[in-house]
């Protein structure tokens, strides 16, 4: 990729390109292979993936909607490396309570995008090991309140 093509990229448009490649059946790998999997799991924002390439990057709905994604993929990749291993351990714990898995990969992301959040507006970097004691507060929480999660099958 040339270095103008870089600094051309934005979330829409790298998403498009994702989107492009997974409805023609290429395969992807790492992140994009993340992305598309998560931007499947989210099939009621589907008219938006199809039309990606006709929205401007200030279309605040539709990057949103991406900046959601992005975050489920975050931690889509983090399983599919095991990195971090607790990560995948504390997922493992929510699914083998019935909690499916967009709702355990939901619950993560939404962590990892709190503390992703949090250190930016610090001016810090980001803490593995806080957002790893953030994450399992979320899950005992999760486990003691079953209610807090839209799909769980919990008593």
């Amino acid at each position: 990729m040339n270095e103008s093509a870089i600094r051309e990229l934005t979330l829409t448009s790298w998403a498009a390109g994702v989107w492009d490649k997974e409805i023609r059946g290429v395969p992807l790998q790492c992140q994009e292979a993340a992305l598309a999997y998560c931007m499947k799991q989210h099939a009621e924002w589907r008219s938006y993936w199809n039309q990606l390439t006709t929205y401007s990057n200030e279309n605040t709905k539709v990057v949103s909607m991406l900046v959601h994604v992005y975050n489920d993929a975050a931690v889509k990749l983090q399983l599919d490396r095991n990195d971090p291993p607790e990560i995948n351990s504390l997922y493992q714990v929510l699914r083998g309570k019935g909690i499916t898995d967009m709702d355990a990969l939901h619950a993560i992301a939404f962590v990892l995008q709190e503390q992703t959040w949090q250190a930016k507006g610090n001016g810090g970097s980001f803490d593995t090991q806080t957002y790893i004691e953030r994450v399992k507060a979320c899950v005992q929480t999760l486990i003691e309140n079953p209610k807090f999660i839209r799909n769980s099958k919990l008593p």
